[in-house]
């Protein structure tokens, strides 16, 4: 595997999103209310936001491969500092070799190198091939997660 994975960087927007979208593909889905103009303002303000860190994966021909998103969120009483790592996308061409491991390393390593002490990940209950990689990688079931949709 030739890939080189690096932080985004402004202008990026609109790509960064395109990966995103990978995570729709069965077993995923897109959300209800999914708006791409919406997200690509937000990955803007990502951008904007030091305790956040947006990851591109690229290909030696400089073709988005993945994509990753990492943000400092909660310092909990009981277990520190909290990073989640809420997207992981790659390229449905590009799997199984080794490019979510690359994404998930420099994720984490921007979490501990940014005061994490330890690192979150939630997962949709359908993605068990994900699953299966996250446990490979070292990640243990720390939690069940459940989700309230905020009516707008």
């Amino acid at each position: 595997m030739n890939i080189q994975v690096r932080r985004s960087q402004p202008g990026a927007e609109a790509e960064f999103v395109t990966g995103l979208e990978w995570l729709f593909a069965p077993p995923g889905s897109r959300p209800p209310d999914w708006d791409r103009d919406r997200a690509v303002e937000r990955t803007a303000q990502v951008l904007a936001d030091e305790n956040a860190a947006l990851f591109e994966a690229r290909s030696h021909q400089d073709r988005l491969v993945g994509v990753a998103s990492v943000y400092l969120d909660i310092l909990s009483v009981r277990f520190g500092r909290r990073a989640s790592i809420e997207d992981l996308a790659v390229h449905p061409e590009w799997r199984s070799r080794g490019v979510g491991a690359a994404l998930l390393t420099t994720a984490r390593t921007w979490a501990q190198d940014h005061g994490a002490d330890y690192v979150f990940l939630e997962s949709g209950v359908a993605r068990a091939e994900a699953h299966r990689f996250y446990l490979r990688e070292g990640a243990t079931h720390g939690a069940a997660a459940f989700r309230w949709d905020i009516e707008r």
